[in-house]
């Protein structure tokens, strides 16, 4: 049985009353901090609020003290698979099988992670400019002219795959969408593998103005995120939790070849930057309508993208999303 004070945050969280609601559930963890309500709805709360990580501990509790709830397993699959943690999504479907339990939401991860078939035959879009060139705002354009968008999460969570060069798991992710951005599309000879594996695919090689302008949005944007008031240290990196404690650490690492003394060093990231882009231009200079090098900041940046994908302009504009300048 729910409890009348559960109940009453229940009725503040349909009425869209969250900050009520999230009160009261806070007050029963101090009660019983196993309580599944409070812990389900408190994921809920936390997912509205974009913070997974922290949703996934509450429904992660949920499901152990309340096993056989299948709501409480589907809301731990959806998060599972939003962060990109589909080998555990997985897990904690075929655990919800073997118990015997069914949930709409249960197909719907399934679904999600295999893809379908019309995303599978569709010719794909590869964004492959490093980070900090416009990518965000181009998978906003993308979606705009009809196209679906591979999830950024489950990419990044394949940075350890790609810095083994094993593209197995990220040719898997290319099956669930049209359009792919960011880490591990934006890491070098990975346009290699898909070009082998997806042929008549389009390429969008997204530069800014100057390699200094990418460097300094770049260091800005770490600057902010990592909310320190400065270009973050080695140690700042390691203990930040992004995918994972570290991960942008490791990404400085396997990216950049960094170090502790090295990293940001501007000269070693603009190279970096520079060998990138020159070559992928490099390797489709023979084969130039498939690639499109983009500076989404340009005026035009949406006709020329329009016009490259085959897509009618209808005086669409290009979006300029998470900037940090």
């Amino acid at each position: 049985m729910i409890s009348e004070k559960l109940q009453a945050a229940i009725a503040h969280f349909e009425a869209g009353r969250y900050g009520a609601a999230e009160a009261i559930f806070r007050e029963a963890l101090v009660a019983d901090a196993k309580d599944p309500v409070a812990n389900h709805n408190l994921g809920i709360l936390a997912r509205k609020a974009r913070r997974s990580r922290t949703a996934l501990s509450f429904f992660e509790c949920a499901a152990v003290v309340a096993p056989r709830n299948p709501l409480y397993r589907a809301s731990l699959a959806r998060c599972l698979y939003s962060i990109g943690e589909w080998e555990r999504a997985t897990s904690v479907l075929e655990e919800a099988a073997s118990l015997g339990l069914e949930h709409s939401g249960f197909a719907q991860v399934r679904k999600a992670m295999a893809g379908n078939d019309a995303a599978k035959s569709r010719q794909k879009i590869f964004c492959v400019g490093r980070n900090k060139t416009g990518t965000t705002s181009l998978a906003a354009a993308l979606r705009a002219l009809g196209f679906s968008v591979g999830l950024q999460a489950r990419g990044e969570m394949l940075m350890r795959d790609w810095a083994r060069r094993d593209f197995a798991r990220i040719l898997q992710l290319c099956r669930t969408a049209d359009a792919f951005q960011d880490v591990p599309f934006s890491c070098g000879d990975t346009f290699r593998s898909l070009d082998a594996h997806f042929p008549r695919s389009k390429f969008i090689l997204s530069v800014r103005a100057s390699p200094q302008q990418w460097y300094q949005s770049l260091t800005r944007f770490h600057t902010k995120i990592v909310g320190k008031g400065r270009l973050p240290t080695a140690g700042d990196l390691k203990r930040f939790e992004f995918r994972y404690p570290g991960y942008l650490w490791e990404a400085a690492q396997a990216v950049y070849g960094a170090n502790e003394e090295s990293l940001y060093d501007e000269e070693l990231y603009i190279s970096h930057y520079m060998d990138h882009n020159r070559t992928i231009v490099e390797y489709f200079k023979s084969r130039p309508g498939d690639l499109l090098v983009l500076d989404v900041a340009e005026p035009g940046a949406m006709e020329k993208l329009c016009a490259f994908l085959a897509v009618e302009h209808r005086g669409q504009q290009m979006p300029y999303l998470n900037k940090s300048d």
